[in-house]
């Protein structure tokens, strides 16, 4: 069974409202009790996420579809429907600012729609309408990077506003015009840890680095805009916690929890 759903400012916000008429489909014919909850799977590129389906204590007796604690999938779909994503958001922010309450209207040459397709147990989300720009590349990475962190409630009070899994070396491009972030190097032969800070990654991070030479993985924190400021001592408090576990080269008591040096030679910041 599939449901045709019109982006709209809840999508980026908290998720969906279940039609009634879709109430069984949604609900794979197991009501949900006022006021409780229910895990769902919900499938996005090949991934899948733990959700909830929420019935409301409401009159109307209201079921939604809530996504609004799961900050990479929403990162994910803004990414998508990045069109839809900043004329809702540049409308709400106008509304705002003449104390309106923004109810979403896109115009049918500017309206997105994605696909509920619910299978036996799960929910994929796909594609249906999609509008397409010349820009819309330097719109995803800007989202992906949360330059436009301060459109959304979400994350506001967050220092860091994105975390990557491990990635292999040979991706590093992919990655270098990344702005504001704490980056961790790791050499995986010669078991070396390396913790540094860039406001844009490719100017710091490089194969080879003479700190650790032979590091082939790493991962990267995205610092919020309101925090720019602080990136130093961001970084000066990873190292520093790093080195409470493991050897490293500012003769630090540490717990010594594995192999593992931490190879900075910097750490003043904290110790002098």
């Amino acid at each position: 069974m599939e449901y045709y759903k019109k982006i709209d400012k809840s999508f980026f916000k908290y998720g969906i409202s279940i039609p009634k008429a879709m109430k069984d489909y949604f609900l794979f014919g197991e009501d949900i009790p006022v006021g409780e909850s229910r895990d769902v799977i919900i499938k996005w590129r090949n991934k899948k996420y733990k959700e909830k389906i929420v019935h409301i204590n409401s009159k109307s007796r209201v079921y939604q579809i809530r996504w609004d604690n799961d900050i990479e999938l929403l990162r994910e779909l803004k990414t998508e429907f990045i069109q839809s994503y900043f004329a809702i958001q540049s409308a709400d922010k106008d509304a705002k600012e003449k104390d309106e309450y923004y109810i979403t209207k896109l115009l049918g040459g500017n309206q997105e729609v994605v696909i509920f397709d619910i299978k036996d147990d799960y929910i994929e989300l796909k594609p249906f309408i999609k509008i397409t720009t010349p820009y819309d590349n330097i719109f995803k990475q800007l989202v992906e990077n949360n330059v436009f962190g301060w459109l959304s409630e979400i994350n506001q009070s967050q220092i860091i506003t994105k975390r990557t899994k491990w990635i292999d070396i040979k991706d590093l491009k992919k990655h270098e015009n990344v702005n504001y972030v704490v980056y961790y190097l790791i050499d995986n032969n010669n078991k070396e840890i390396y913790i540094g800070s860039a406001k844009t990654l490719g100017d710091r991070v490089k194969p080879g680095r003479h700190e650790i030479p032979g590091w082939n993985k790493f991962f990267y924190e995205i610092i919020h805009p309101d925090y720019h400021h602080l990136l130093r001592e961001i970084e000066y408090h990873s190292i520093m916690a790093f080195a409470r576990f493991f050897d490293n080269n500012g003769n630090l008591s540490n717990l010594k929890i594995s192999d593992y040096k931490l190879v900075n030679k910097d750490y003043k910041f904290y110790t002098q």
